[in-house]
């Protein structure tokens, strides 16, 4: 037992909680007296020697609250993983209450917290602070700077009674800055009693050197005490609050200097990449959808006009990026199919053409008779040598795994000598990005065709609800690709671990984010790549897929349409065309893994390891020279550019096809008509869209199964909802302010989150799609 007249600048490890509050009271602030518990007392004089210090306070109420090691840090807070308890007032309840604080470092969500944010082997051991109860009038929170970056200077919350309540998210606040102060015939505080939580608030920041958000009380007496005091996590003591807003606004600028307002992006192509990909990865796809390369290509042996010499033919990829994320400029695309024509892609529900008079020009008029011609041959050219073509794709896939065919290895490139290295990632990527994605990029072309195509035959017989409930159900379960083959023997290996050397062979060139090649393969993640399965739980699950098999061809030949057998044929093709997609993407995955084994050999040879991965192609090549490895030091500069350009970019999440206009309007905060949007108070900065799961019970939430686009809508949530933070991608509740649990987790995982939207788990439904607008504290139903 150690008092706080006891606590010196030495002893941090008594965890941020118990240190800050011992050295604060040390340098006279006006904080509750207290002791501290570096373990659970073992003997009976133990505990009296505890009891004793409380008679000699009168037997004032008390607060016990946790202090782990890594609690109230720079860089993680725990906020409530641990357990605290109020108003204590009788020996047993504060003997219960120590041994429970002593436990909670044990506790799910606690772990799964320390897990995430500072691993699995670091030392989070457990302290416990005891304090005198202050009989609080009012209490709140004090931030010096606000963590939500919509301000620069201080802002406090405060509400009536015990602060509890406050930062549990139980009650939503008023809340008080330097532009803000509630009405004053309902305000909790004075504007004196404001200025002296500012003034202490300031003094601590001096204290403590960093900026810092508090926890006072003010008691009957009208008296000030300071409660707690910690580093705001999700602010970098050494650098600027980030503008969210100034970040948006400048991306936004540097889009509209090359591209028109009617702009339109498709990232659909790209949605398997988990946000901001690597410059490596992106630079080697951006070079596939260039003049001269596999996409041109493709489109080309197809019929189209593809790039050209022409004025109007874009010379330059049209891969670009939005925001951090890779798409398709379909502005550019559109050109591509049959040059200029009076024509734009418009993107929803699918991309296709639609008429647009705007376009009509003296070269569109000229170019139309050309133009028609194309179109005819094309479509023509698609609707009879299909098959021609997903033949001549199986025969190319045939010679593709022959040629491909090499162990997959992750470490078969360390006896390189440097010059073979590079020549080998030069070929690789020639390879890769101007032959290897030819014929994925067809069968790509060839599926939207027949996709469109079946989807507009299914709308002529059932109304559009049950035509595409039907496809749904189709691709769901009439389709057997090698992916979902691959899974099966995944549970088979995860409940039979003598397979795993099998899988590996077949599969280990895949792995988690697998489209961006930062990501670790499974060969390179081993036995931790699979989950513990009992033998009997899979063969349960594989009876029930193979009892779930919807026959498809069955279900057709009952349509009682004279266009069954059209229905039945564009099935076929679409099954075909799916099928043998998915089988080019498994072997064009092994050569990919391949990029990805000689970069890695690379990046360890000249230092920078995965660093490697955040310089593209160009960049990468230029380190076989003495020149180029001359230049590694101001290469290194610009990868740290690159990161905090990354984490500058988490702010913003658009959807799969978002256009210029789109992106405009919201940033400016025009999210749509009244009726469309409910507006609420921002927790955590972030523009993310999403689907609604409304969550009453986290512990009837199946994690496994929270899709990666979920946004969780609650009433209000408490620290033990910590693992489902770790799964979703927004929060949204009805109660709770800036320094409640879901707030502060929020920002440090960096997700969007809203509070105060009245009735929110009501009116907001499981499955709708919605716009979370962190930033202005927006919900875009629309």
């Amino acid at each position: 037992m150690r008092t706080f007249d006891q606590v010196k600048p030495e002893h941090s490890y008594l965890g941020g909680k118990a240190y800050n509050l011992a050295l604060l009271h040390n340098h006279g602030f006006q904080v509750p007296d207290g002791i501290i518990l570096e373990e659970v007392p073992q003997t009976p004089d133990s505990w009296a020697d505890l009891f004793e210090w409380w008679e000699g306070n009168n037997n004032t109420p008390l607060a016990v609250r946790s202090s782990a090691k890594a609690e109230d840090s720079n860089q993680t807070s725990f906020a409530g993983q641990n357990s605290s308890f109020l108003n204590v007032k009788s020996e047993e309840e504060l003997r219960q209450a120590v041994l429970d604080c002593f436990q909670s470092i044990n506790n799910k969500a606690s772990q799964v917290y320390g897990d995430h944010f500072i691993g699995k082997d670091r030392d989070r051991g457990m302290n416990v602070v005891i304090q005198l109860m202050v009989d609080a009038k009012a209490a709140g929170v004090y931030f010096s700077r606000d963590p939500r970056g919509l301000q620069k200077s201080w802002i406090l919350e405060a509400i009536e009674g015990l602060g509890e309540d406050l930062v549990s998210g139980k009650r939503t606040p008023q809340i008080y800055s330097k532009e803000t102060y509630p009405d004053s015939e309902n305000a909790h505080l004075s504007k004196e009693q404001v200025d002296e939580i500012n003034r202490m608030g300031q003094s601590v920041k001096q204290k403590l050197n960093t900026e810092i958000d508090i926890e006072w009380a003010i008691d009957k007496n009208d008296q000030l005490f300071l409660l707690q005091a910690r580093p705001i996590t999700t602010i970098d003591p050494d650098s600027d609050a980030k503008d969210v807003h100034a970040i948006g606004e400048e991306e936004l600028e540097r889009l509209r200097k090359t591209h028109s307002e009617k702009t339109v992006w498709d990232g659909q192509t790209f949605a398997e990449w988990n946000g901001y990909p690597t410059p490596a990865t992106y630079s080697l796809w951006s070079k596939a959808f260039s003049p001269n390369q596999s996409f041109g290509d493709a489109l080309k042996q197809l019929g189209y006009l593809s790039f050209t010499n022409h004025e109007f033919s874009p010379q330059e990829s049209i891969l670009e990026m939005v925001f951090g994320r890779a798409y398709i400029n379909l502005e550019k695309l559109g050109s591509l199919f049959f040059g200029p024509i009076p024509y734009r892609i418009e993107p929803y529900p699918r991309p296709h053409l639609k008429f647009d008079y705007k376009k009509i020009d003296a070269t569109t008029i000229l170019r139309t008779p050309i133009s028609i011609y194309k179109m005819i041959q094309v479509g023509w050219n698609l609707s009879t040598n299909r098959k021609k073509w997903i033949s001549h794709c199986h025969k190319e896939l045939s010679m593709f795994k022959s040629k491909m065919d090499r162990p997959i290895d992750a470490n078969l490139y360390q006896s390189w000598s440097n010059d073979k290295l590079f020549s080998r990632l030069e070929k690789e990527v020639h390879i890769f990005s101007k032959y290897t994605l030819v014929n994925p990029f067809t069968l790509v072309v060839l599926t939207e065709s027949t996709m469109s195509s079946l989807i507009a035959i299914l709308n002529s017989v059932f109304d559009k609800d049950e035509a595409q409930q039907r496809l749904r159900r189709w691709m769901a379960y009439g389709l057997q690709t090698a992916t979902s083959e691959m899974n099966r023997y995944f549970k088979k290996a995860c409940a039979y671990p003598r397979f795993r050397p099998f899988f590996m062979s077949r599969y280990g060139h895949r792995g988690p984010g697998e489209l961006d090649l930062v990501s670790k393969r499974w060969v390179e993640i081993g036995d931790k790549s699979f989950y513990s399965l009992k033998p009997e739980e899979y063969e349960e699950s594989k009876a029930e897929l193979f009892e779930d098999k919807l026959e498809v061809i069955q279900e057709i030949e009952k349509i009682d349409s004279f266009k069954r057998s059209i229905i039945k044929q564009e099935w076929l093709m679409l099954k075909e065309l799916l099928e043998l997609r998915e089988q080019w993407k498994m072997e064009l995955l092994k050569p990919y893994a391949h990029i990805r084994f000689i970069l890695k050999e690379i990046g360890s040879r000249v230092g920078l390891d995965d660093d490697i991965f955040w310089l593209n192609v160009d960049e990468i090549m230029s380190l076989q020279t003495k020149e180029g490895l001359d230049k590694i030091e101001s290469l290194k500069a610009q990868i740290k550019k690159r990161k905090e350009r990354k984490s500058d970019m988490k702010y913003f999440s658009f959807p799969q096809i978002v256009s210029m206009a789109d992106i405009e309007r919201t940033l400016a905060g025009e999210v749509g008509p009244q009726s469309d949007f409910l507006t609420g108070e921002p927790l955590s900065p972030g523009l993310v869209q999403g689907k609604v799961l409304i969550v009453e019970d986290p512990n009837e939430v199946d994690l496994d199964s929270i899709e990666e686009d979920t946004i969780l809508v609650a009433e209000t949530t408490d620290p033990g909802w910590t693992p489902l933070f770790t799964k979703v991608k927004g929060i949204v509740v009805e109660k709770g302010g800036v320094l409640s649990h879901c707030a502060i987790l929020a920002r440090e995982l960096h997700l969007p989150a809203v509070s105060g939207i009245f009735q929110c788990h009501r009116k907001l439904k499981n499955g709708q799609t919605i716009w979370l607008d962190g930033n202005y504290g927006r919900i875009n139903t629309k």
